[in-house]
């Protein structure tokens, strides 16, 4: 029961959220708008008001003022989200929303100033070899990425990297013009996703509107792989496998896949790509995955490591896909951004929802992992027999050290708990005995 079209009375859907957060005051109950009266609201929400009050669903229907509620698919949803008409769409206010003057809340609910206090300071980390490899939409020349005058950018950009599909049949009318090197050409069905995304794990700007604005791992050299034009890559799992390929090779310590394949087969060689990843140690972060309940591959894969989202207020967020094969959870609701708008328009903007924010945000935690504990890491697991350990023991590490919010958490849905970047930072390593290897994919 992923979720309900629901259609309102007549009344404002901001006061069909109202009634939900009065009855529901410890769950994330926003609605996700289709149109000025209708709305995506997921079907978890009203299973717990069925079993919070003991009524039948006919009669929150009417309470809330909700009409003809159409029962979807979770095939159904992502079309139905992604072809609204932004422009029609009612300005709902986060039901949780951020406390007064918290911009980046993200930052701080995760613990990460402590964390880039241990490196130096958020200006100051020596990366040393530490690699980002992101497999996305790909990167424009923002300056969350260093790309101002005078300024010299961290991405990686003689090495970046593009494969995406080709058009069917050999024709190409509809595609835009590839710029090659891992530039998002911004004419695609996620155009800028990548840049969006990026800059959350890797961006640094002291100048950006308001405030300056911070990576989870400021200025990490990062290596952009595009390989998609939609965050779906049922069609691009191939391009996965070689660009996980591609990231390994060229020395990537952990790789960002805020993406996901939508209730489809996985193929053989996307499995083989993330199996030698991880022997290799590799850290391969993925998205649970947005407004349908199933973890979506690869994040449901073994072998990965899998970010589910919550809100700023510590509930999970109403638009987190959730199950057991989630390893912990964190922020993916309501953050500022890096936002292109065209290839040469860039700004600063609120809005950043989706577990890919939390995978970007745990992205840039495993390069300060991997920063800070590097003598340690190589000591540990100095045997190339043991490379596996890198991996393994980040997930390990990152499950023990999230923090439990006050109240009721859901650990077989949305993990261990909230990641905390510093208490991982502190954690010591687990010896090689301490580690068992994940099946294989």
């Amino acid at each position: 029961m992923a979720g309900y079209l629901i259609q309102t009375d007549g009344r404002p859907l901001a006061d069909v959220q109202r009634q939900l957060r009065k009855y529901l005051p410890g769950l994330d109950v926003r609605l996700f708008p289709v149109g000025p009266d209708r709305a995506l609201l997921r079907g978890h929400l009203l299973e717990a008001l069925q079993r919070e009050y003991q009524s039948p669903p006919e009669v929150w229907l009417t309470v809330l003022g909700i009409q003809s509620p159409q029962l979807l698919r979770d095939d159904e949803i992502p079309a139905l989200l992604h072809t609204r008409d932004a422009q029609a769409l009612p300005a709902l206010q986060p039901p949780t929303p951020a406390p007064v003057g918290a911009l980046d809340w993200h930052l701080d609910m995760v613990r990460a100033p402590a964390a880039w206090a241990r490196l130096g300071g958020p200006d100051q980390i020596a990366w040393g070899p530490t690699l980002v490899a992101q497999l996305d939409t790909g990167y424009t020349q923002h300056p969350a990425f260093g790309f101002v005058a005078g300024g010299t950018s961290w991405v990686d950009v003689a090495r970046a990297m593009t494969d995406v599909p080709g058009a069917p049949n050999g024709g190409n009318q509809f595609l835009p013009v590839e710029p090659g090197g891992g530039l998002d050409p911004m004419a695609g069905f996620n155009a800028g996703h990548g840049t969006r995304i990026g800059a959350t794990i890797s961006g640094h700007d002291k100048a950006a509107g308001g405030r300056a604005y911070y990576g989870v791992a400021p200025r990490v050299p990062h290596l952009p792989i595009r390989i998609t034009d939609s965050v779906w890559i049922n069609h691009a799992q191939r391009q996965f496998a070689r660009g996980l390929d591609y990231a390994v090779g060229h020395g990537a310590g952990v790789v960002n896949v805020s993406l996901g394949i939508f209730l489809g087969t996985v193929v053989p060689e996307l499995k083989r790509a993330l199996n030698r990843a991880y022997d290799a140690g590799v850290i391969v972060v993925c998205a649970a995955g947005n407004y349908v309940d199933p973890v979506v591959a690869p994040a449901r894969l073994s072998r990965t490591v899998a970010v589910a989202g919550v809100t700023a207020t510590a509930q999970p967020w109403a638009g987190s896909s959730f199950g057991v094969e989630v390893d912990f959870s964190a922020p993916a609701a309501d953050l500022r951004r890096a936002d292109p708008q065209s290839t040469s328009k860039f700004r600063y903007a609120g809005g950043g929802d989706g577990t890919s924010y939390a995978t970007a945000i745990t992205t840039g935690a495993a390069a300060l992992w991997l920063t800070h504990r590097r003598a340690d890491i190589a000591a540990a697991y100095a045997q190339p027999a043991q490379a596996w350990c890198v991996a393994e023991a980040f997930r390990v590490l990152a499950r023990q050290t999230a923090r439990v919010p006050d109240g009721a958490w859901q650990p077989g849905a949305f993990g261990s708990g909230i990641l905390d970047i510093d208490a991982l930072l502190a954690a010591p390593l687990p010896p090689v005995a301490a580690l068992t290897a994940a099946a294989p994919a």
